[in-house]
């Protein structure tokens, strides 16, 4: 009997431990700044780090992460609708299949140790269905998947990840569009709080002081509160033909 009770009490540990809240937290805009990229990659926790290809240490710190045990995706850079300026080898409006699927491989090559990709900006390009359809096909031909940062209320791009056939996911939260701690403990506390009501939730943030120095004081506190944090891969909604865009209204440029 005291056997059967343990392995009652353990299955019922196990089944509490498989039905915790997870969180995925990508860090955006890595490769401009090593010591605050460094500093993402030495977070106590499995955050996703996102790095803008040709960036001056986006090399270094994706071998960096990926030694760490991070995961790492490229970050992308898409036309936004503000016509801001794009990083080196963006996607912008216009650009045929031939030039899009060219940038893409260039970035993958910038960033071996990617297992996936994120929109940086792309507002407007992420708009745009054909664009999108060419961007998934290339991704599926490498078997990464995709993350809509969702800059735009309007994307259709994890719309079209689904429908190529590839694994997706979308952000929930930004955390830091307002850089002070007490704004990033309040995103940081609805992660948590859509994450315990659906089971799992993304954000991203950037490698700011500030949030740098946040997700280092909470962090280490997550187990104790039944929170897991993941790599956003395992997150990742499979492939589902015609699925909805319940895609959330954009909140910034990422």
């Amino acid at each position: 009997m005291p056997r059967l009770l343990m392995a009652m009490a353990m299955l019922a540990a196990s089944q509490l431990a498989l039905a915790a809240p997870r969180i995925a937290i990508i860090i955006d805009d890595l490769g401009y700044s090593y010591s605050r990229g460094k500093a993402i990659t030495d977070l106590p926790a499995d955050v996703t780090c996102a790095v803008i290809p040709f960036s001056p240490h986006g090399p270094r710190l994706a071998e960096r992460a990926s030694l760490a045990g991070k995961e790492v995706i490229v970050h992308m850079p898409m036309a936004a609708q503000q016509q801001a300026r794009l990083d080196r080898g963006g996607l912008t409006l216009g650009m045929q299949q031939t030039e899009i699927l060219q940038a893409v491989r260039e970035a993958l090559g910038q960033v071996p140790q990617a297992r996936g990709l994120n929109n940086h900006m792309g507002s407007a390009l992420t708009e745009q269905a054909e664009p999108m359809g060419w961007l998934m096909g290339e991704l599926k031909a490498h078997q990464l998947f995709f993350v809509d940062s969702r800059t735009s209320g309007r994307s259709v791009a994890q719309r079209t990840a689904q429908r190529v056939g590839i694994a997706s996911a979308g952000r929930d939260i930004f955390l830091d569009n307002q850089r002070d701690l007490a704004s990033i403990n309040r995103q940081f506390n609805k992660l948590l709080q859509l994450a315990r009501q659906r089971g799992q939730a993304i954000a991203i943030g950037h490698p700011y002081p500030e949030t740098v120095h946040y997700l280092q004081q909470v962090l280490p506190l997550m187990e104790q509160a039944g929170i897991d944090v993941v790599p956003v891969s395992d997150l990742l909604e499979a492939p589902a033909v015609n699925t909805a865009d319940a895609s959330p209204q954009a909140q910034a440029e990422s």
